[in-house]
């Protein structure tokens, strides 16, 4: 139970994988990172099957877990990470800056990142609504852009005039990360 508290590390692909359920209506996923092989003559030699260990978590839960988790990006820490499309994610800082990381997600796609030191050494004052927010909302602009706008499942869909607004931009600079990708679908 002490998890919760960060007591043990969990690696970026572990927290992805645990948000996907909450994007594609509570349905586990199993991480890969190939979805097909070819030969040099376009013959594929490898499809990936398989989707993923059914149902984790319930519709009523998962409803509830993205109207939190919306609010986050909505008013809470991950206001950086704002997109012009229903998203949901979670901030998250370690004790003297050591870590950074936001993990986040739409109806189509969670994404990860991951900002620290190799040496474990400090940043400064790098948090999880910072730099990584931003790193991911830029990224996920450019990744959904041809996506449908769907709403994520079991939230209230949100008003129009949110999905035309335009998001808080964001600048500075950007440190060595790290992506975990996932169609939740």
């Amino acid at each position: 139970m002490s998890l919760a508290l960060g007591t043990n590390e969990v690696n970026l692909l572990e927290l992805v994988s645990a948000y996907a359920p909450f994007a594609n209506g509570g349905l586990g996923v199993w991480p890969h990172g190939i979805t097909e092989i070819r030969d040099g003559a376009g013959r594929i030699v490898f499809r990936r099957t398989g989707s993923g260990i059914g149902q984790v978590v319930t519709p009523e839960l998962t409803g509830t877990m993205n109207q939190m988790l919306s609010a986050v990006i909505g008013h809470g820490t991950g206001r950086s990470a704002a997109l012009p499309r229903p998203a949901a994610g979670k901030t998250g800082t370690t004790q003297d800056y050591r870590d950074a990381w936001f993990i986040g997600y739409t109806a189509d796609l969670v994404a990860g990142v991951w900002l620290g030191n190799d040496d474990n050494a400090p940043m400064n004052k790098v948090t999880g609504g910072s730099l990584p927010a931003q790193t991911w909302r830029r990224f996920m602009l450019t990744a959904t852009q041809t996506m449908p706008l769907r709403p994520l499942p079991g939230a209230p869909s949100p008003p129009a005039a949110m999905l035309t607004a335009a998001p808080p931009r964001s600048g500075g600079r950007f440190f060595d990360n790290f992506f975990a990708l996932f169609r939740p679908r």
